[in-house]
């Protein structure tokens, strides 16, 4: 059961295949430092940067979280998730991790599809902490299209009477 797994100790998890991140930024040495210490926690990652160079990458591969910064040359974070957005993309997680912190920035970023909105001056455990539940929302992300695949459509009620809950509970 998922609930169980999640709430298992760290080294209940090392069985468990990497998870995959794909870092976007045009700062070589952020890019680095922040890929140097996610694999320190058993993430596996790659680095691009660009938004182009990202959407380039997703073409053949799949990361179920994307972090990216805002500001790029070429394509920003901005237009690479308007991008996969429009594309049909709406499981992979994609955190903006910006300068940029106020609040017609993260209306901006949220308004394109963005799932989280962290500071690059968060400290780093906030930053790890917000990368966890990524993943643990991408979970229920493929739960939730696995049970709709299982149910058909007629889940649309169901959003609406709270009984979607309650399936996702029995299914996980």
């Amino acid at each position: 059961n998922a609930i169980a797994l999640m709430s298992q100790p760290p080294e209940f998890h090392a069985a468990r295949p990497p998870q995959r991140v794909l870092l976007v930024d045009d700062d070589e040495l952020e890019l680095e430092l922040m890929a140097d210490r996610l694999r320190s926690l058993g993430f596996e990652t790659h680095t691009v940067s660009d938004g182009a160079a990202a959407l380039e990458l997703l073409k053949t591969q799949s990361f179920p979280v994307v972090i990216t910064d805002w500001q790029m040359p070429r394509m920003d974070g901005i237009r690479l998730t308007e991008s996969l957005r429009s594309q049909g993309d709406s499981e992979t997680y994609i955190i903006m991790l910006t300068v940029l912190d106020d609040h017609s920035s993260h209306e901006r970023g949220y308004f394109a599809g963005v799932d989280d909105y962290l500071s690059k001056r968060a400290p780093h455990a906030k930053v790890v902490a917000g990368i966890r539940a990524a993943f643990r929302a991408v979970e229920m992300r493929q739960a939730l299209h696995a049970v709709q695949q299982q149910q058909g459509t007629s889940l649309v009620s169901d959003v609406a009477t709270g009984v979607l809950a309650d399936r996702l509970r029995a299914e996980v």
